[in-house]
Parts: C-alpha cells; structure tokens; sequence
C-alpha cells in the first residue's frame, strides 16, 4: 500500500495556521486508488465560524480585551463606536433600539430613568392642572347658578312690586269710583 501526501497550510500575519488542506492517495496494490481530501480551517474564537480567509479576523474585543472577533460577529456600540464580541455585547431597547457596550448600556439606562422620572413629574403636574381646572369650572358653575337665582329672586320681587303696585293703583281707582258713587249718591238722597 503506497501513500502520497500532499499538505498546504495558509497562515496569517503573525504565523497562525489559518487553513490546511491534506490529500491524500493511496494505492491498496490491487489497482484501487483511494482519494482522501481534507480541509480544515481555524474557527472564530467567538463564534465558533470556520474562518476561511486572514482578513476575516478582525482582532481583539475593545470591552473585554479577551475574545478575538471575525468579520460576522464582530459588532460596534451605537454609542461609543468600541469594537464589541458577540458576549459583550447588549441590546438598548430603546427608543431607539441599539447595540451598545455594557458601559454605554448603563448610561442609557440611566437616562431612559431620569426621562422616565421627568415624564411622570410632568404627567403629574398635568394631572394637577386638570383637576384645578375642574375644580374652577366647578366654582364657575356654582357662582353662575348662585348668580341666576339671585336674578329671579330680584325679577320675582320686582314682579311682585309691580303686581302689588298694579293693585294698589286698582284698588286706589275703584276706591276713588266707589267715592265719586257714594257722593253722588248722597248728594241725590238729600
């Protein structure tokens, strides 16, 4: 049984062995040749992706300055534009939604809160003016039905004034007839 092999291996700058390919032959002596092909190549140390090509790598993690990063997992922080690996990287979500380091995530959080508080006092402070505008609407309603009662009590009394006026004149009238009759009957009785 004969072998050949035949071995090439891709390095990177700094001699890491990137890809290998091994082939090989072999001959079993009764004329059958045998073709063994094998390909290996580095995986992302982040990912676990085969990494076929140097360029592909794209260093170390800017966060945590342990993991290195390829060119599918490597990400940047929204915020700080720092080079992030698929671990340290987190998720903002939002408005708006971001991928952002866990520095800049505690930061965002911490704004996110205070905009919060400051909703809420505003939101209060809305509340608040509501309700005194219903309290003064209220009040108006009141002093405009203590206003309109007043007003027909005063018209009632004027009708009255008038009626009894309207009477008293009646009444003076018919009295100063019942006297025109009662001296002129006196005058024809004597």
């Amino acid at each position: 049984m004969r072998r050949i092999l035949k071995h090439t291996v891709t390095k990177d700058q700094i001699g890491r062995p990137i890809t290998g390919a091994f082939e090989r032959l072999t001959d079993d002596g009764n004329g059958r040749l045998q073709v063994v092909t094998q390909h290996t190549t580095i995986r992302c140390p982040n990912c676990h992706r085969h990494v076929a090509d140097a360029a592909e790598l794209r260093g170390r993690c800017d966060y945590c300055q342990t993991r290195s990063c390829c060119s599918q997992c490597e990400k940047h922080c929204q915020s700080c534009s720092r080079r992030l690996c698929g671990r340290c990287r987190r998720g903002f979500p939002g408005p708006p939604t971001m991928t952002v380091c866990p520095i800049c995530l505690v930061r965002l959080m911490r704004r996110q809160a205070f905009q919060d508080r400051l909703l809420l006092h505003q939101t209060a402070q809305q509340q608040q003016l509501a309700r005194q505008r219903s309290v003064a609407q209220a009040r108006a309603v009141q002093i405009q039905a203590a206003r309109m009662r007043a007003n027909t009590q005063l018209q009632m009394a004027r009708l009255r004034s008038q009626r009894d006026i309207a009477v008293m004149r009646e009444m003076n009238r018919l009295r100063a007839i019942l006297a025109r009759i009662f001296r002129h009957d006196r005058r024809n009785l004597r």
